[in-house]
């Protein structure tokens, strides 16, 4: 499988700026009809119960979860560019989700890419760089790496276009690893931002 070239890279990119904007518009029209329905209906009478109040309260969380979100999303889409830029694309024959849990970020799923070398592949920390949720399709017929494994990457899912953002499980087994890395792939991971442990 040949690895995407410089001009599927950035469609790549724009399809998921594409759908992150698509989504907040989707919301802001959810919420906002949340917000604005029990006004509408007290005023004209239609429906007075202290239920549409709720629906006030849903629409407004919902306004603040996604506004706390959605900076978030952002950056990841802005480091997975800097990485696709710096780093080439690896073929690694597939990943394997290992285990998942809910944070604040979205879902944060544990896998392990397989390594076309012999030897085992370290757990790495995965999220959806648009906060999704779900797990990506076709993980299992081989995914695209980009990245510096002690200080993560970006997984591109083929098919889906799912971008990945990656690092290792246990951040402080690969300390050393990062300590005595050359200037230069320090230098490179602080361009990317990978050499930011955030999350």
């Amino acid at each position: 499988m040949n690895p995407p070239n410089a001009v599927e890279v950035n469609r790549l990119l724009k399809r998921n700026y594409s759908l992150l904007i698509k989504g907040i518009l989707l919301r802001l029209v959810i919420f906002g009809v949340l917000c604005a329905t029990p006004v509408v209906l007290a005023k004209t009478g239609t429906w007075d119960s202290p239920v549409l109040a709720l629906l006030s309260v849903a629409g407004v969380l919902g306004f603040v979860l996604m506004a706390y979100r959605f900076p978030f999303a952002l950056l990841s889409l802005r480091r997975c560019g800097k990485v696709l830029q710096e780093y080439p694309l690896e073929f690694r024959r597939g990943m394997s989700r290992k285990s998942e849990s809910r944070t604040k970020y979205g879902t944060v799923f544990t896998v392990r890419v397989k390594a076309d070398e012999s030897g085992g592949s370290p757990l790495l920390r995965a999220v959806d760089a648009l906060e999704r949720h779900r797990w990506p399709e076709g993980t299992e017929d081989g995914v695209w790496f980009a990245g510096d494994l002690p200080f993560g990457g970006v997984v591109v899912v083929p098919g889906s276009d799912t971008l990945l953002v990656v690092r290792p499980q246990d951040w402080d087994k690969f300390a050393r690893e990062r300590e005595q890395a050359d200037a230069a792939r320090v230098e490179r991971a602080k361009r990317t931002l990978l050499a930011q442990r955030v999350r």
